[in-house]
């Protein structure tokens, strides 16, 4: 697969204007499970594509927590693998999906962070890595997808801990890939059905 990498930084206007009118893998598991959460995404999609209202990215406490942590948990994550993460903005691989990775890793990896609050680390912490996987599988299968990188690295960080980082690598799944392929397809199709829609209405 051909993708281009946008170099403009997360949360900037350059980065919303690369990924408008884009299914993004922060929005994976209702591309995959290919359901009315489908229909809900693609309708919210449009109607911030074609509103004047300025745009805004998305943001709650844990966002913002992230934000605040992301650097430091970039840099731990390389000082604990040895890894050197590169910032990148947006990877568009047509011009309707794309994602936002929180770092690539040479020619074959990528990273995804996960700023954890204490009770939600501490449970992780005792319990393992692998009990909450499934909370961001999607999203990372779809910047697999996206990227063709042959695997993801999910990393939780709290520095309120010794143990301040978890990582785990992930490898694509076709089981999830599959899923991805079809729902955005099924995606793709529900854009052009609303822009004919809507250009014929302004018209």
């Amino acid at each position: 697969m051909s993708y281009i990498i946008r170099k403009n930084k997360q949360g900037t206007d350059g980065w919303l204007k690369d990924r408008a009118e884009k299914m993004t893998a922060s929005n994976a598991s209702a591309i995959g499970n290919n359901g009315k959460g489908l229909d809900t995404y693609i309708n919210n999609l449009m109607a911030e594509t074609y509103s004047s209202a300025i745009k805004e990215s998305y943001t709650n406490e844990d966002m913002e927590r992230g934000n605040e942590l992301e650097a430091l948990a970039r840099t731990v994550y390389e000082m604990e693998t040895g890894n050197e993460v590169e910032e990148v903005g947006f990877i568009e691989l047509d011009d309707f999906t794309g994602c936002s990775p929180d770092g690539l890793i040479g020619e074959e990896g990528g990273l995804e962070i996960k700023c954890l609050k204490d009770e939600k680390y501490f449970k992780v912490l005792l319990e393992g890595i692998e009990t909450v996987v499934s909370n961001y599988i999607w999203q990372i299968q779809m910047c697999l997808y996206v990227s063709d990188r042959k695997w993801w690295d999910l990393a939780l960080y709290n520095p309120n801990y010794k143990k301040s980082i978890l990582i785990l690598r992930v490898y694509p799944d076709t089981k999830y890939i599959d899923k991805l392929i079809i729902g955005l397809e099924t995606g793709k199709e529900k854009i052009k059905i609303i822009k004919e829609k809507y250009n014929k209405l302004i018209k």
